[in-house]
């Protein structure tokens, strides 16, 4: 009896186990299933805007901003769209954008989550799109349009969530289809063609007759007009408002025909033509004040008291110590220029100060001016926030700077320190920085950067960081701190008569040792082991992370801002998705001989940008692997 009992354990037992594993087995094969179904629902989605971005022409160039994924963790990169947790769009948004073009009557029916849609205020025309199948819409806004043709029936039938449609101000024509959406708080369709009869149903009848103003020929209880048969009378003629083929109106008497009897103005030829001239020459006028104002607000001496300007007034700190007397030996060297090129100490503090300063910028470290002298201009960074830095220390960093030589890095002049005031002096470059290439003036008339502009930036780049790593003490980490496109200037210089040569220079460098409380300031704080916290020094590898997102900048044109998320998260994403070539600038995607290379150089970068800091490459390795970019020509990758 025992030994049947044991066997009907040990049988249900092995029972339990194989119903166990088989439903384990159903469960793993339905996840597969429903993943599969995720990503060709993902992939069908991003067709569906892909197909509208290329359709249509706008101002704000989607070409070049709808790349890559729609959403990347609940947020989204493109101008316009939104994402719900999942990583699904729930929303597209571009009024006003000068949007030209038809819609394609199914552009968003893969969009299959989408809450809501506006296109307000563009030039779209041709039908209205199909939204059937998007049961999840609440809210459609098309007005101030060109659309033609008739409502599509589906929007009255098929969008059972609807609570919001506005289709006033285009060209439709055709009859009021019959919505009958108990959620429908706001409707109008006014200023159009429409005619015939409103349907009588419970969701119409709660609007006013405003939305149904200034169509052609309406009629209905919604209208407050009775529709019967036959041809219009003479005598009652189709008012600018809600109108019916036949309305039975009241007939307005003598003295409501008077009182809506339009006052005309006549103005004389001469008045007409004074007020074209006033209207012509205000906002021109308005300009050249504009214009005028932002020069002298840029122009400021580096010893005047341009205050709004931000230049301060150093000279006059600095005469305080001079008194009318002899002044104090250790006070007389606190307001000299240290020099670090004896090439160029042809200048003395008071030329610096008397000369004519431009404003070229403020950032984080300081503001920086051109100040024009007898010898040419330089370039002076006035520092702030450094009152606790030591003279010692300053001048001990300023003599390691001031030594460096490279053709990749600015040159360091000469320096001025007293307690009040910290002065750098750089060489100047007859350039500009790579994000104002990069970014500046994106639109028509903008010269494109080629790629292979952006390759030469790369290298130089690379060998400019690989030259302060090598160069700059150990303790001096990390070499540079402040990598970022605006810190990087780029000089066309003359190779010949046909080609230019593209020179990349470093600047702004070395100020991390100065910084122990500061290190925020700095664009080496957007590693990840910065921010993770726990006391953590940064290393040499925290410049690796900013060249990697540089070179990001370079392939892909958009600016690394954390508002928009993580630039090189983004980017490994598109490449996991297959959607490689997405990712490019549209200033470089036509150069299709060369996809091989700005993918290569892509992976490049993303070796950089890696989380933990003992994965990303040394510079001496990231300074091989471009140069074989650029002497390869990446057929390899071409077809990818």
């Amino acid at each position: 009896m025992s030994r049947n009992k044991r066997g009907q354990r040990r049988w249900r037992l092995w029972l339990w186990v194989m119903v166990s594993w088989v439903l384990a087995v159903m469960v793993v094969k339905g996840g597969a299933e429903v993943t599969e179904s995720n990503l060709e629902e993902l992939r069908d989605e991003r067709r569906d805007l892909l197909v509208l971005r290329d359709t249509l022409r706008s101002a704000l160039d989607l070409h070049s901003n709808w790349t890559g994924p729609p959403c990347h963790g609940g947020r989204s990169r493109w101008h316009g769209v939104s994402c719900d947790g999942d990583g699904r769009v729930v929303g597209v948004a571009l009024d006003g954008v000068q949007l030209t073009g038809a819609l394609p009557r199914g552009a968003l029916r893969s969009v299959s989550r989408l809450e809501a849609l506006s296109l307000r205020g563009n030039a779209l025309r041709g039908a209205l799109p199909g939204l059937d199948g998007l049961a999840r819409l609440r809210a459609v806004d098309l007005s101030s349009n060109r659309f033609s043709g008739p409502i599509p029936l589906e929007y009255a039938t098929s969008l059972r969530a609807l609570e919001r449609i506005e289709l006033q101000d285009n060209l439709l024509n055709g009859t009021v289809p019959a919505f009958e959406q108990r959620g429908l708080v706001v409707f109008n369709v006014s200023y159009n063609f429409l005619q015939g009869e409103v349907p009588g149903t419970r969701a119409l009848r709660r609007f006013p007759v405003s939305a149904f103003d200034h169509n052609l020929r309406l009629c209905g209880e919604a209208v407050n007009a009775v529709c019967r048969a036959g041809p219009p009378s003479a005598a009652a003629p189709a008012t600018a408002g809600t109108s019916s083929d036949n309305p039975v109106v009241r007939p307005a008497n003598d003295r409501d025909r008077a009182a809506r009897k339009p006052v005309r103005f006549r103005l004389a030829t001469w008045s007409i033509i004074v007020i074209a001239l006033i209207a012509a020459l205000v906002p021109f006028a308005a300009v050249l004040i504009f214009l005028h104002h932002t020069k002298k607000s840029r122009e400021v001496r580096l010893g005047g008291r341009a205050g709004a300007a931000g230049a301060g007034d150093i000279k006059d700190k600095a005469e305080q110590g001079r008194g009318s007397g002899s002044r104090s030996t250790d006070y007389g060297k606190s307001e000299e220029l240290q020099f670090f090129r004896a090439d160029r100490a042809s200048f003395d503090l008071d030329e610096l100060f008397r000369s004519t300063a431009e404003m070229l910028g403020k950032g984080r470290l300081g503001i920086t001016y051109r100040v024009t002298l007898d010898a040419g201009p330089v370039v002076v960074k006035r520092l702030r926030n450094m009152a606790h830095v030591p003279r010692r220390d300053f001048n001990h960093t300023m003599q390691i700077l001031g030594k460096l030589r490279h053709e990749n890095v600015v040159d360091l002049v000469a320096c001025y320190y007293s307690k009040e005031e910290k002065l750098v002096v750089y060489e100047h470059v007859p350039g500009c920085s790579l994000f104002q290439l990069l970014h500046g003036n994106r639109g028509e008339g903008r010269t494109p950067l080629p790629w292979p502009a952006r390759l030469s930036i790369a290298k130089g780049m690379a060998r400019g960081l690989a030259y302060l790593h090598q160069s700059l003490p150990y303790f001096h980490r990390p070499p540079h701190g402040n990598l970022k496109s605006s810190n990087v200037f780029i000089l066309f210089a003359a190779k010949s008569k046909q080609q230019k040569q593209v020179v990349t220079k470093l600047t702004d460098h070395g100020f991390h040792p100065l910084l122990p409380r500061h290190a925020h300031r700095l664009a080496a704080a957007k590693c990840p082991e910065f921010s993770r916290g726990g006391g953590r020094r940064l290393s040499s590898r925290a410049d690796v992370y900013c060249l990697g997102l540089v070179l990001l900048e370079l392939v892909t044109g958009k600016v690394p801002v954390e508002e928009d998320g993580d630039l090189a998260e983004w980017a490994r994403l598109a490449l996991s998705h297959e959607w490689s070539t997405d990712i490019l600038d549209v200033e470089i995607v036509g150069d299709r001989g060369r996809h091989g290379d700005m993918l290569r150089l892509t992976e490049v970068a993303l070796l950089c940008a890696a989380v933990e800091p003992d994965r990303r490459p040394k510079v001496q390795d990231i300074v091989r692997m471009i140069d074989e970019i650029a002497a390869g020509d990446g057929s390899e990758l071409a077809e990818r």
